[in-house]
C-alpha cells in the first residue's frame, strides 16, 4: 500500500515520489552534507514519510540526519517528538537516533524500531547553500 500525502504547496505526493527524493544510504560511511544537486526542486520541507521496510527506514534516517531543519518523529506509541536530529547509530537491533528538543537540557535517544513516521517540519537552513551558490552570490555582489 502506498500512502499519499501533501507537500508544503498542498500538492498531492505519493509515498513513492517522496522516497525518490531521499538519498540512498551508505551505512557505515559518512554522507556528504552538501544535500541534493538542486535543493529548490528536491526540498523535503513539509514532507511526511512513512517507511514501509527497514531499508526505507535507514534511507529516511540518513535524509533526516542530513536535513538542517527540525523534524517531528511520530512514534508507534503515537507520541510525537519534535527537534533537531543530530546523530544516528545504525547498529542492527540496537539502532537509535538522537535529537535535541527545545526546552530540554540534553539530547533524547529514540530507538529506530519505535519510529512510525518522519515529518520534515522545519525549514532546511542549508537548502541552496552549496559552494556553487555561494560563489554565484559573491559574483553578483561585485
Amino acid at each position: 500500500m502506498v500512502r499519499v500525502d501533501r507537500n508544503r504547496e498542498g500538492d498531492v505526493v505519493s509515498q513513492r515520489d517522496l522516497m525518490d527524493l531521499l538519498p540512498v544510504p551508505i551505512v557505515g560511511m559518512s554522507m556528504s552534507q552538501d544535500g541534493p544537486e538542486d535543493p529548490a526542486e528536491q526540498s523535503l520541507h513539509g514532507a511526511v514519510v512513512y517507511p514501509n521496510s527497514e531499508q526505507e527506514l535507514l534511507k529516511v534516517i540518513e535524509s533526516a540526519f542530513g536535513y538542517r531543519g527540525d523534524i517531528m518523529l511520530e512514534l508507534k506509541s503515537r507520541e510525537c517528538i519534535s527537534g533537531y536530529l543530530f546523530n544516528r547509530v545504525l547498529d542492527g537491533p540496537h539502532s537509535y537516533v538522537e535529537m535535541f528538543q527545545p526546552g530540554q537540557a540534553g539530547p533524547r535517544r529514540i530507538p529506530c524500531h519505535e519510529i512510525h513516521a518522519f515529518h520534515f517540519t522545519g525549514y532546511d537552513t542549508a537548502s541552496g547553500k552549496s559552494w556553487e551558490a555561494w560563489v554565484q552570490t559573491r559574483r553578483q555582489e561585485k
